[in-house]
């Protein structure tokens, strides 16, 4: 065995020890329920099986809530958009932060990394490298035995008195599963899909792709891109573009300058991801707000990987006024320029929109919003974040008209989504511990007060004695 081999194995070993000493998987204590029919019902669905998906089932298992599954979109190994959509070298997030944890030291990626190549190369490290991260999300999945259903797809979640059934497909098959709770651990695309601002939507769906679509780069071989934005996703996707052999790419930008600052980056501290939640509606949204008027810049590597391919043209100050498609090409207009192209790649973000997010279908119109619960200053006006879902305490969809959906409370939100009412705790790496467990937290009061009367009847039942009667002798 090799010394990374051996590091590898022992740190294993101290996992399944530190199991032990937890009680790891706790026994279950969950009241069992049974549909309509008699069917068997889920306590959990927990929809993406990516590292909130995964943290998320750590933390039930931990706390004796068993009867739940995972139903993921993706192929096995490639849970979350790591090594999908994902095309920047190194991680943002710095080496330093710990990852899916949930309070086991063992099982932080400064853990894995040193076991795997030893103290020497984890001090010389500098950001981590994206594939890298993925093989540690694959590796804390096989030593958490969390169990994951891949290339399963939610269509629809339908109300069924108490109950939610899930209307899922599997290779072309459609089926069904009930639950009493279902966690939507479902990424950034999340409440809306993707943004698709309308001077792009006549354009043929053959010559454009958003950053978010499973790109075929190697097609755009010998050919000339334009990529649409100044984000780390636009950036990262022009210079995979030059990396796979385009001819040139042209990056338009609405700002007249670039971004260089990451104002959220100062907000990673255990104050402000526990306490935001607990501020009054004005503070949240003026972080919010601020926030994301001013601009996430991308990061500095990707933007000295792009400028190392030299094919790379920057054009500030030029939102599309016009895009047409023309002699085989993309045409697009901007105040300084007219440039023609051979692909488009739209770097333009996430749409938020309940309308458009096709499983909240039965009931979008039933889910309050930001817009419905509180009106901002002019000042600070923002239709966008207006149509955030304004959600409660343990992340759950609330009503717009209370009374007109009960059922709302047992949909947790723990994807980008949340941002606005939760701060980024299920979507970035620096937050998914508190979130995770803020979560389970949640759903575990929650089952139990559901069947705190069958709880107290078994209170009542009990009769497993202390004493059998032969630990002490009666005076004559």
């Amino acid at each position: 065995m090799t010394d990374d081999q051996g590091r590898l194995h022992q740190l294993e070993t101290d996992i399944l020890r530190d199991f032990e000493y937890l009680n790891y998987p706790a026994e279950n204590w969950v009241k069992a329920v049974t549909g309509p029919k008699g069917q068997p019902v889920l306590d959990v669905a927990i929809i993406g099986g990516g590292m909130c998906g995964m943290a998320a089932a750590f933390g039930l298992r931990r706390e004796g809530v068993l009867n739940f599954r995972i139903f993921e979109r993706q192929d096995k190994g490639f849970e979350g958009p790591w090594v999908t959509t994902a095309r920047m070298e190194t991680l943002r997030s710095p080496k330093h932060l710990t990852g899916p944890h949930m309070g086991l030291p063992n099982l932080t990626f400064q853990a894995w990394f040193r076991a795997k190549w030893g103290r020497e190369k984890w001090e010389v490290l500098a950001n981590i490298p994206r594939e890298m991260w993925m093989e540690y999300l694959r590796w804390y999945r096989e030593i958490l035995d969390i169990p994951t259903e891949n290339n399963i797809e939610l269509l629809r979640i339908e109300p069924v008195g108490d109950l939610l059934n899930l209307h899922l497909k599997q290779e072309g098959l459609e089926f069904q599963k009930l639950t009493r709770r279902i966690v939507l651990a479902t990424g950034r695309a999340a409440f809306g899909g993707t943004r698709l601002p309308q001077a792009f939507a006549g354009l043929p769906k053959t010559v454009r792709a958003h950053t978010e679509d499973d790109i075929d780069f190697s097609a755009l071989k010998g050919k000339k891109i334009i990529v649409i934005g100044g984000a780390a996703s636009a950036v990262d996707s022009a210079a995979t573009a030059l990396e796979a052999g385009a001819d040139e790419v042209h990056l338009l930008m609405r700002a007249s300058e670039m971004p260089r600052l990451n104002k959220f980056k100062s907000t990673v501290y255990s104050g402000f991801l526990h306490g935001f939640l607990s501020t009054d509606d004005e503070t949240r949204w003026r972080f919010l707000q601020h926030g994301f008027g001013c601009k996430v810049a991308a990061p500095r590597g990707s933007m000295l990987r792009l400028k190392a391919l030299k094919r790379a043209h920057i054009h500030f100050g030029s939102p599309v006024e016009i895009a047409t498609f023309q002699n085989n090409n993309v045409v697009v207009t901007t105040p300084k320029a007219t440039i023609a192209a051979d692909f488009l790649i739209l770097g333009t973000g996430y749409a938020i929109n309940i309308n458009d997010q096709p499983e909240f279908t039965d009931f979008a119109d039933k889910v309050k919003l930001w817009k419905d619960q509180y009106a901002p200053p002019l000042e600070i006006a923002d239709p966008e974040l207006s149509r955030f879902p304004y959600l409660g305490s343990d992340f759950e969809l609330l009503e717009k008209k209370p009374g007109a959906a009960p059922y709302l409370s047992h949909i947790h939100l723990f994807n980008a989504a949340t941002t606005m009412s939760h701060a980024a705790v299920s979507s970035d790496i620096p937050g998914v511990n508190i979130g995770a467990n803020r979560l389970v937290t949640a759903l575990v009061k929650s089952l139990f007060v559901e069947d705190s009367q069958k709880h107290l009847e078994d209170f009542y039942d009990y009769n497993d004695p202390e004493l059998l009667g032969d630990e002490w002798c009666e005076d004559d």
